[in-house]
């Protein structure tokens, strides 16, 4: 692989990650707050009512989409990227060392195995994920 491809690989893979990082950001704000609100804590209540006899009461917690609507309403749209800044510092370069470190193992790997192979691929992966 020449020095231009390795180029044009750890570039495409930042790229990459850059994107999905991004792409995925919103989500991963709605998450973290529905695992650290309290919101969450609800569990099904079981009343005893002595003059109506035993019922139960569903307690529902708010979903993503509430949580998403109640943080659009209350911060507005920027709060959906918090902590985007630092999460790209540290998926840029490793996306991008991944993604050519898998195209250099797959190159070696295709005059070992049949090429384009599923042994190809999945060792090419395996070595790239030990790389990085």
């Amino acid at each position: 692989m020449s020095q231009r491809d390795t180029l044009v690989h750890l570039f495409a893979g930042g790229c990459g990650g850059t994107v999905g990082a991004i792409l995925t950001c919103p989500l991963e704000v709605v998450k973290t707050r529905l695992q650290s609100s309290s919101v969450t804590l609800y569990i099904s209540e079981v009343q005893l009512n002595t003059m109506a006899g035993a019922s139960v009461n569903r307690v529902v917690s708010p979903g993503p989409l509430h949580c998403l609507k109640a943080i659009l309403e209350k911060e507005g749209p920027r709060s959906l990227f918090r902590g985007l800044g630092p999460n790209l510092v540290g998926v840029a370069p490793s996306r991008a060392i991944y993604f050519a470190a898998y195209s250099n193992c797959k190159e070696k790997l295709n005059g070992v195995f049949d090429p384009d192979s599923t042994q190809v691929h999945m060792a090419s992966a395996a070595m790239a994920e030990h790389k990085n």
